[in-house]
């Protein structure tokens, strides 16, 4: 969820749909996904909110997640974004795969 939160606003820095992050909707998709991958939802659910918080987003008195900056902070970001993406388990095998056939 990390990654389709921050390349959306890598992408589109300019829709401001992307800056916004409906609680009830962040709940409900985290929910059905722990749900079917067996995970802990309320740990999912809290460390998705430190991302957030992050990633520069902060929780407004009506719940909801807004981007806090007005320009976009894509080296931030784009950073974040990495860390990420070499953490999922597709990309480390394919790194692994690539570092055996190179030895």
């Amino acid at each position: 969820m990390c990654l389709h939160i921050l390349w959306n606003i890598l992408k589109y820095p300019k829709h401001i749909k992307y800056r916004q992050i409906h609680k009830q909707a962040l709940y409900n998709y985290l929910l059905k996904k722990c749900h079917t991958l067996g995970a802990h939802f309320e740990q999912v659910f809290v460390a998705m909110g430190w991302c957030l918080q992050c990633f520069g987003f902060e929780k407004e008195n009506d719940d909801n997640w807004y981007y806090q900056y007005h320009n976009i902070q894509l080296l931030h970001l784009w950073k974040y974004y990495q860390a990420w993406i070499n953490e999922q388990i597709v990309y480390v095998f394919i790194l692994l795969s690539l570092i055996k056939q190179m030895i």
